[in-house]
């Protein structure tokens, strides 16, 4: 059942509008991505992913992280003055500080990296966050993870391990990236062209996003035009883009690569 409200001034300046749902079962988080568990001391972002739309509430306040004894650590996500949820408000994005990222910067000198290689974290959200229902989530949600070595190598494109889907067929086309990526990225940054039209179908991602896996809407033709376009700005989950390592910045205006076309093998 879906319940709407709209609220009007009198002087006409402010109209709100806004759409309540009412759900069968508690909101509840389904995953914190980076998936892994083994995150580079040098992350950037972590993405909480909901079960239904929530209300801005102070994310940082119900974000908890400890150490393997339990101890909080403050300081260690940016507090932005907005936060950073996507468009239906299922998912909100985290920011390390890039000051404690990146190296050279006075508060990476002052408190070093928020994340140690060989530590375990545990990355909690609590349950009093609401949805616009009113109602908390149904359970907090604990993401455990270990820090590892920094990553600072940008991803290897000539490492991809690229399916031949079968001709005549909707058989999914793989790409096995041979190390995690930005998810957000991976599904948003790598097209399929057929006679440089964009080809409809599905996107998804598995092996702690590692592995990309396309579904075309019409079977794949066998006439040898397919090819894959990949935006220089694909990350992994480090932050490093194929045009640009996130510690080796280059000349203002000059970028490393282009956009990528690999071609697709029809059999």
């Amino acid at each position: 059942m879906t319940l709407k409200t709209n609220l009007r001034i009198a002087t006409g300046l402010l109209c709100l509008s806004a759409s309540f749902q009412s759900w069968a079962q508690a909101p509840t988080v389904l995953n914190i991505y980076p998936s892994t568990q083994k995150i580079p001391e040098n992350v950037l972002r972590f993405y909480i992913q909901f079960s239904q739309p929530m209300q801005e509430m102070g994310i940082l306040q119900h974000v908890h992280l400890t150490d393997s004894e339990g101890h909080n650590l403050s300081g260690v996500f940016y507090e932005n003055q907005y936060e950073l949820w996507n468009n239906n408000r299922t998912k909100v994005t985290l920011i390390v500080d890039p000051g404690r990222v990146k190296t050279g910067l006075e508060a990476h000198e002052q408190m070093g990296r928020a994340f140690v290689a060989g530590q375990t974290y545990h990355l909690t959200v609590d349950n009093q966050l609401l949805n616009f229902a009113g109602e908390k989530l149904e359970k907090p949600y604990t993401k455990e993870f270990v820090g590892v070595t920094e990553d600072i190598t940008a991803p290897r494109i000539q490492n991809w391990r690229i399916s031949e889907p079968q001709h005549g067929t909707t058989e999914a086309l793989y790409i096995d990236f041979k190390e995690p990526l930005d998810h957000i990225s991976a599904q948003t940054l790598i097209k399929v062209l057929h006679h440089n039209h964009e080809v409809n179908g599905a996107v998804t991602l598995s092996q702690d996003e590692s592995v990309w896996q396309f579904t075309p809407s019409e079977p794949w033709q066998a006439d040898g035009t397919y090819e894959l376009i990949v935006n220089a700005q694909l990350e992994d989950i480090a932050s490093n883009s194929l045009d640009l390592a996130f510690e080796h910045p280059h000349k203002e205006g000059i970028r490393i690569i282009k956009d990528q076309r690999l071609p697709i093998h029809v059999r």
